[in-house]
């Protein structure tokens, strides 16, 4: 009977512990399985958390590298400006020439070159820094003249930019097959990364061209790469895990930012398995996609820590092309997932512990009996739902109450090592919070960047246009808070309404998807409602997929450029209309005399273009040429300024103009002579005015003279006329009582003919001192020739001069006034008398008189011939000016040719001169007959 009920026993235990342990092994199982999934979720997280660290720098240096490139680019704007306020293009000089040990930057190679002088204004460009310099001490950045040389290369005549030794980098070129020399030389600007003597930098470049228009060298600006210290030091102080940190390389391989082996290429360093693993990465790193982010595991010894056996290491890397950088984060794979082993070490401990116990009970209940299996079984349910609180009644000290005190005591250690899990559970949990502060305080190192650009307003905006971030740049050049905007607002606050009207905002953000970058100048509002101008820059923020989540937008505040630029055009214009508005000639200079600007009225004077005579030198405008400019310059550098001062130009067709002048010095800032200016005011018509005046006068004199002289003359003829009837009275007595054989009567007849002669003087006296008015009449013009010479034929041949007279007979008659004519021909036989005086030639006067024609038109000639000295050919186009002589001063008063001018002229003709020095003059009157009908 005992046995019966033992086995019943038996086998009522083995089923129960078979219950325990299929009730207990799936609540381990579930456990853990929970726990690796736990675990698995913070390895996920970790490797996480160094993708968000070097995308977060990789934002860094993108938001860097957008605000340098657009600070070069607006620095090569001023740089261009200051460069073309000297003059308004590149002088090349020819004559001058310089020699440069060229160096190629690239591969140190050198090469003698010649190249010709570069100037600009009068300020020299070659080898001389003074320019670039100043360009510096503006925006800080270095800057750089290039000048094309034979072979296609851009030699640096003057820069800032330093080797290695601190000394300028003048005489380095650029070698042809330079991306920068390339663009160049195709005539297209160059923006971006370049490598320059001796470092990387963020650049502008754009051609300088010649007065052809072809490409002769190149002007640039730029900033060297990331090299700023606080910049390396943040990097540097950023850790990961125990061990870990984040280092830089370049595509060649180079540290660029390392805690300990900065500057050194590692591109060949191997892992503990002799794989290259650097090489690998710099591969892959430079073939992902923008914005992607790759990992390698790769085992490593760090002998330095006296390591000798391999781990396994874990980087994240990223690739940012415009510097060539991959940013690299790592460290060792078992600090990162510390915690994490450690929670799988207690989970199979615990699970191991609890199967080993499970099969202990087994066996133990197999052998022994146990409390009832019912209450044991309820508190099994109960422990199962998670109360651990419950614990087994123990009745008896046989084999149940053992399985019930050994029950308990299980409960106790799962309840312990449960509380140990929740306990680390706990730490873990600290430690994440932790790391997130890590990362919080990176993300806010990044904000503290973004908030330092206060001259650039930077917002972030999610991909429906919400702003997310808006830093303090933006606060202040639009006038709203950050917490009145983030989250809040869209960026349309910030567009005119009619950019809202047209959906400015998509098109911005599709050029941003597409092109990657959309840059615009426009108008944006204020929270004031203040228009301005800005430049505007958005690009688009792409996840590991490369979709587009969101956008950012850098502004850049125009008003005060875009005023100080209308400033600078409104003075401008305000001093062009001034001067072109003069009525007198404005003209200015260079220092070699070429002009730089000339207004409309010196165009109308000079009756040049403005474009065909700028560049031309002043000289080729003065009437006497080079030698008039080497004296307004010679007096400008005594008195630096000069007033009233009388010249003559001449205009494109050939006239001559009576110019009065002021003149003055140019000086620049630095009250250096820049140049000359000159205000020419036209007093040709003046002049001529006042010609005519005096000759007004003069005439006015001369006929008082003759009225005086008319009326003494009257007096002496009366005078004369009384002894005169006298004498031809007795001696027409005495020869009435002479015979016609008488000797004496030949001299009497002798005395008559000369009382004859002077009787005829003395009437042609009294007629010729009666005319007061000119009156014009038909006459032969030999008759007022004939005249003239008997006034004057007696003077000249007690002269020595001989008379010959060709006086054709039968001319057509001609309409005049005699006396006139009578006193043309006196100053012309006068003229030739004083001009055969003082020669040693045969002194002959040639009068002839004859008829020709002009055009068809009837003329009768009459020439006046002399052999004196003649008229040097530069005065011949003087003689007949008023108050011109060539005579001694008392001898003449230079009116004599000018009064016989305006006589001929009366009486619609003309006078021609010609004369050859050393042989004589000849002067023609001719006159128009009557029969012409001219008059």
């Amino acid at each position: 009977m005992f046995m019966p009920l033992f086995r019943d026993w038996s086998i009522r235990a083995k089923l129960i512990s078979v219950t325990l342990f299929l009730v207990l092994l799936p609540l381990l199982c579930v456990a853990y399985l929970s726990m690796n999934r736990f675990g698995n979720a913070l390895k996920s997280a970790s490797e996480e958390d160094l993708d968000h660290l070097v995308r977060n720098i990789y934002s860094i240096c993108k938001v860097q590298q957008e605000m340098v490139q657009m600070k070069v680019t607006s620095d090569l704007n001023v740089a261009r400006e200051l460069l073309y306020l000297h003059g308004r293009a590149i002088e090349i000089v020819p004559g001058e020439k310089l020699r440069f040990d060229a160096v190629n930057q690239i591969t140190r190679e050198r090469y003698p070159v010649t190249v010709p002088l570069w100037k600009i204004g009068d300020r020299s460009l070659s080898r001389d820094n003074h320019f670039v310099d100043e360009v510096q001490k503006l925006i800080g950045g270095t800057c750089t003249i290039f000048q094309r040389i034979d072979g296609n290369r851009l030699l640096r005549i003057s820069t800032n930019v330093k080797e290695k030794d601190g000394k300028r980098a003048v005489g380095t070129f650029i070698p042809p097959d330079s991306p920068v020399a390339q663009a160049i030389l195709a005539g297209r600007p160059y923006r971006g990364r370049a490598y320059v003597v001796n470092d990387w930098y963020i650049t502008a470049y754009e051609p300088i061209r010649g007065q052809d228009g072809n490409v002769i060298g190149a002007l640039y600006v730029g900033a060297r790469e990331q090299s700023a210290q606080s910049f390396k030091d943040e990097i540097k102080a950023i850790k990961v895990g125990d061990t870990g940190y984040v280092l830089i390389i370049d595509g060649k391989g180079t540290l660029k930012i390392h805690p300990a082996k900065e500057g050194e290429n590692v591109l060949d360093s191997r892992d503990s398995s002799g794989f290259e693993y650097i090489r690998s990465m710099v591969n892959d790193a430079t073939a992902l996609e923008e914005g992607d982010v790759g990992t390698i595991r790769y085992p490593w010894i760090n002998p330095e820590l006296g390591e000798t056996k391999s781990r396994q290491k874990i980087n994240k890397y990223i690739y940012f092309k415009p510097w060539n950088w991959i940013i690299v984060a790592g460290t060792y794979e078992e600090e990162i997932y510390s915690s994490l082993y450690e929670t799988e070490r207690f989970i199979i401990v615990v699970v191991l512990m609890g199967l080993v116990l499970v099969l202990v009970l087994t066996l133990t209940l197999s052998t022994v009996l146990t409390r009832p299996i019912k209450e044991l079984t309820e508190v099994t349910t109960r422990m199962a739902g998670g109360d651990l609180s419950e614990r087994v009644l123990v009745r008896s000290a046989d084999e149940i109450g053992v399985l019930g005190v050994s029950f308990n005591r299980m409960i106790v250690q799962v309840q312990h090592y449960t509380s140990n899990l929740e306990k680390i559970v706990e730490s873990r949990t600290k430690e994440l919070e932790e790391s997130r502060e890590k990362y919080r305080d990176t993300s806010r190192f990044l904000n503290s960047i973004l908030d330092s650009a206060t001259e650039y307003g930077i917002m972030a905006l999610d991909f429906y246009g919400r702003i997310i971030e808006f830093n303090k740049g933006a606060e202040k050049i639009f006038g709203w808070k950050k917490a009145e905007v983030l989250n809040k607002e869209k960026t349309g606050i910030t567009l005119v309404p009619e950019d809202c009207k047209r959906a400015i905002q998509k098109e911005m953000s599709k050029r941003a998807r597409t092109e990657g970058v959309c840059e615009l100048d426009m108008y944006r509002v204020r929270k004031n409602g203040d228009r301005f101008p800005v430049h505007s820059t958005i690009t688009a923020i792409k996840d590991p997929s490369g979709k587009t989540t969101g956008f950012v937008e850098i502004v850049r505040d125009l008003t005060r450029r875009k005023n100080l630029e209308k400033e600078l055009r409104e003075t401008k214009e305000f001093l062009e209309n001034i001067m072109e508005s003069s009525v007198n000639g404005i003209v200015t200079t260079d220092l070699k005399g070429k002009i730089t600007y000339l207004n409309r009225a010196m165009e109308e004077m000079i009756k040049y273009r403005r474009e065909d005579i700028l560049g031309q030198h002043i000289s080729s405008v003065y009437v006497m040429g080079i030698q008039e400019a080497r004296d307004i310059m010679a007096l400008l550098q005594k008195d630096e300024r000069a007033e009233n001062y009388e010249m003559e130009v001449r205009t494109k067709d050939g006239e001559a103009l009576v110019i009065l002048n002021s003149l003055f010095l140019v000086r620049g800032e630095d009250d250096r002579v820049i140049g000359t200016a000159g205000i020419f005011k036209d007093i040709t018509e003046q002049k001529r005015l006042e010609a005519k005046l005096k000759s007004a006068q003069v005439r006015l004199v001369e006929a008082s003279k003759m009225r005086a002289l008319g009326e003494l003359v009257a007096g002496v003829a009366h005078e004369l006329n009384n002894p005169l009837m006298a004498s031809q009275t007795i001696l027409h007595v005495l020869l009435k009582n002479i015979s016609e054989d008488n000797p004496e009567r030949e001299r009497l007849e002798l005395i008559k003919k000369c009382n004859n002669r002077i009787e005829r003087i003395v009437e042609h006296l009294r007629e010729f001192s009666r005319q007061t008015e000119p009156e014009f009449s038909e006459l032969d013009i030999n008759y007022p020739i004939e005249n003239a010479l008997m006034i004057t034929g007696q003077q000249l041949l007690s002269h020595n001069m001989l008379i010959k007279k060709r006086l054709a007979q039968n001319l057509p008659k001609v309409m005049g006034d005699s006396n006139q004519l009578e006193q043309v021909f006196l100053n012309l036989i006068s003229n030739a008398r004083d001009a055969m005086d003082e020669g040693t030639r045969p002194k002959e006067l040639t009068i002839y008189s004859y008829s020709t024609e002009d055009e068809g038109v009837p003329l009768v000639a009459v020439s006046v011939k002399d052999t004196g000295e003649g008229i040097p050919e530069k005065n011949l186009d003087k003689v007949l000016e008023p108050f011109f002589s060539t005579k001694p001063v008392g001898k003449g008063t230079g009116l004599g040719l000018s009064l016989c001018f305006g006589i001929i002229e009366a009486h619609g003709g003309r006078i021609e001169i010609k004369s050859q020095p050393g042989k004589g003059t000849e002067v023609t009157i001719l006159l128009p007959t009557k029969q012409s009908g001219k008059e």
